[in-house]
């Protein structure tokens, strides 16, 4: 009997995490995920570039200002898997003086009386093999 009990304290300080008590640590993030990241916030903040997340304000200048309101569709295909279709992201943003619209990533932009637009950078990227949920969305929009 004794010898079972034993065996059962051991295995729980086994499974404890250091110091017993308090916050896991968080998983690292995965070196290609960490890479990609990396590359998507230096080209978030690349020329002509203007970055907002959901509900910020992106401003393009000569008074077009794009809003992100919520991310529509995100079936973009993993990096890291082999897929039939690329997939999309469509955005539901709203831009000043005109309303909400819908952008999608790789295709055609919007275009307004104040100028014309794309959404040139999105992050994350997709990947199958996030640690720890994603992080929240950041977009690029750019001036065409």
């Amino acid at each position: 009997m004794r010898a079972i009990l034993f065996a059962a304290f051991a295995l729980a300080a086994c499974a404890s995490p250091a110091g017993g008590v308090g916050e896991p640590t968080p998983t690292p993030q995965p070196e290609h995920i960490r890479m990609d990241l990396e590359q998507r916030a230096e080209a978030l903040r690349g020329e002509g570039i203007v970055a907002a997340g959901i509900n910020e304000t992106a401003d393009l200048g000569n008074g077009l200002r794009v809003r992100p309101l919520e991310v529509v569709e995100d079936s973009r295909c993993p990096q890291n898997a082999r897929c039939v279709w690329a997939g999309r992201l469509r955005l539901r943003v709203a831009i000043e003086g005109v309303g909400e619209r819908e952008i999608e990533d790789n295709a055609g932009g919007i275009q307004t009386a104040r100028g014309n637009f794309t959404l040139a950078v999105v992050s994350p990227g997709a990947w199958t093999d996030w640690p720890n949920g994603k992080p929240p969305y950041r977009f690029g929009f750019r001036r065409s």
